[in-house]
């Protein structure tokens, strides 16, 4: 009996061990501000296994071990797509460009200032105008 429970254990415990889960968790936040993105939908592609974000932008999956296809999303933002291999807990955090950026803007405090119209020329016109 004692041989019997031996040679299960041998040959079920690796089966059992490989079928294991990884943590894959991060922050999603906002690339202009750096403030997080509550609601982002994150979800590997294959298996649909997903979740969103809490109001501090975290979220937490557990995936299994092998290549992982992860999308992020959210709402007036480009998505995030990455394909990478789980072999061990992982931490994917990333800053979501929101739809309107664009590499020939200026971040100025919260805003977004077309570097091409400069404030006095957008005020000059509006005198000119009038």
């Amino acid at each position: 009996m004692f041989r019997l429970f031996f040679l299960g254990v041998v040959i079920l415990f690796p089966q059992v061990a490989e079928a294991q889960l990884l943590s894959l968790s991060g922050y999603v936040k906002n690339f202009i501000t750096g403030e997080p993105i509550e609601n982002a939908a994150i979800y590997e592609t294959a298996s649909g296994i997903g979740t969103i974000t809490n109001r501090d932008g975290y979220y937490k999956l557990l995936l299994q071990k092998g290549e992982q296809k992860l999308k992020i999303t959210s709402a007036g933002s480009e998505s995030y797509n990455a394909t990478f291999v789980m072999a061990s807990d992982t931490i994917v955090s990333v800053e979501l460009k929101p739809h309107n950026f664009s590499k020939n803007s200026i971040v100025a405090g919260n805003k977004i200032v077309k570097d091409s119209v400069s404030e006095d020329e957008k005020s000059n016109s509006a005198r000119k105008r009038r």
